[in-house]
């Protein structure tokens, strides 16, 4: 990081997060702007889904020659992610694009969990002009259950038996659309003599069945389910000859 951007952090003040309400103009200063043009300043809140691109808005009229930078923070640090046009961050998933007229887009590709939290677009006017963003992460959750609905991480069975595991997806909100749950048989495309097949499931569930009619030792392995690469659960099953203890 160089002097100038070590410089805007030192002499960054204590983040106070006032309600979103509407700004009126009295001056020739930069203020925030909605996407309809109205003046706003605050905090406002985003919902992302895992693995999606996150594109912050920040909207400044009457800029004036004055400087917009994102910045990631908590009570305890801050961490410049852009200055102007330029990229402050070693992390390739953040990028800033100016969307004409007055938008300084921040985008982060591929939102992980981690990416939760708030994100300050500032303005280096005296005292500095700030729109913070609360960005929440939305995942699925996911689970491998047997027969009896119990979670399953580990499962043993004999050669000839039945295998039949489902894989129960719920969105992290009720509005949300998730796609099916995709299974594999560590990390590869199932064997063709596994059947898969879905079926509704109660309230939000999306349920996918996994079923081998006569298992083999061959069939032993890491079974996994997945929504998208960032949501996944896995069960080790286990195929033996002769009777189970």
């Amino acid at each position: 990081m160089n002097s100038v951007a070590e410089e805007i952090i030192a002499n960054l003040p204590p983040l106070r997060i006032p309600r979103l309400r509407h700004h009126r103009v009295t001056d020739w200063d930069p203020y925030f702007e909605n996407a309809e043009g109205q003046g706003i300043n605050g905090s406002q809140n985003v919902a992302l889904h895992l693995g999606a691109t996150a594109l912050l808005d920040c909207r400044v009229a009457m800029l004036s020659g004055k400087k917009v930078m994102w910045l990631r923070r908590n009570a305890d640090w801050a961490s410049l992610l852009t200055l102007g046009n330029t990229t402050h961050i070693s992390d390739p998933r953040y990028s800033i694009s100016f969307q004409y007229p007055n938008n300084w887009r921040l985008a982060i590709a591929g939102v992980r969990r981690e990416d939760r939290g708030l994100y300050v677009c500032q303005v280096n006017t005296h005292p500095p002009r700030m729109l913070v963003t609360n960005v929440t992460v939305l995942a699925p959750d996911i689970r491998i259950v047997d027969e009896a609905r119990h979670e399953l991480r580990d499962r043993y069975y004999k050669t000839g038996s039945g295998i039949e595991l489902a894989c129960v997806a719920r969105p992290s909100c009720p509005d949300s659309r998730i796609p099916h749950p995709v299974w594999r048989k560590n990390g590869e495309t199932l064997p063709d003599h596994v059947d898969v097949y879905h079926i509704n499931g109660s309230n939000e569930d999306l349920v996918t069945k996994l079923y081998i009619e006569q298992a083999k030792k061959t069939d032993s392995g890491e079974y996994s389910c997945s929504v998208s690469q960032f949501s996944t659960a896995a069960v080790h099953i286990h195929v033996l000859n002769g009777k189970l203890n």
